[in-house]
């Protein structure tokens, strides 16, 4: 008998771990109206099982570092998210999360003039 699974959100235990990481950035899983200078936006979405006890969450990444005139700085906002994915995958990441490893990126992404740092994560989670 394989046991009952319940997907954690793990938006609600990255944001304060990223948060108290860096303090400067804010940080949320939609983006934020205001427009800050630094920015991550992240969610994280469910996918199939790892294991009969924990779930991979590929988690979404995009970085924001915004000029003064709101358009994007690609090189601040490729070396923030260098450094926000070094914090999630070098260990020491609260329950559920059991491992993150990098999938992909920072690649450069475009939103209008607002260039920013787009990465993705595999994250395996608990689900008991």
């Amino acid at each position: 008998m394989t046991p009952p699974a319940r997907t954690p959100r793990i938006e609600a235990t990255l944001l304060p771990f990223l948060r108290a990481c860096f303090p400067g950035v804010h940080f949320g899983s939609l983006r934020d109206k205001g427009n800050p200078l630094l920015e991550c936006v992240l969610a994280g979405e469910p996918q199939g099982m790892a294991t009969p006890v924990s779930q991979y969450v590929r988690l979404r990444l995009s970085v924001i570092a915004r000029r003064e005139d709101g358009t994007g700085d690609f090189a601040k906002a490729q070396d923030l998210a260098a450094d926000i994915i070094h914090a999630i995958t070098a260990g020491g990441l609260p329950f559920p999360i059991v491992s993150a490893a990098p999938s992909s990126g920072p690649m450069r992404q475009a939103d209008g003039p607002l260039i920013f740092a787009y990465a993705i994560l595999l994250l395996q989670v608990s689900t008991t």
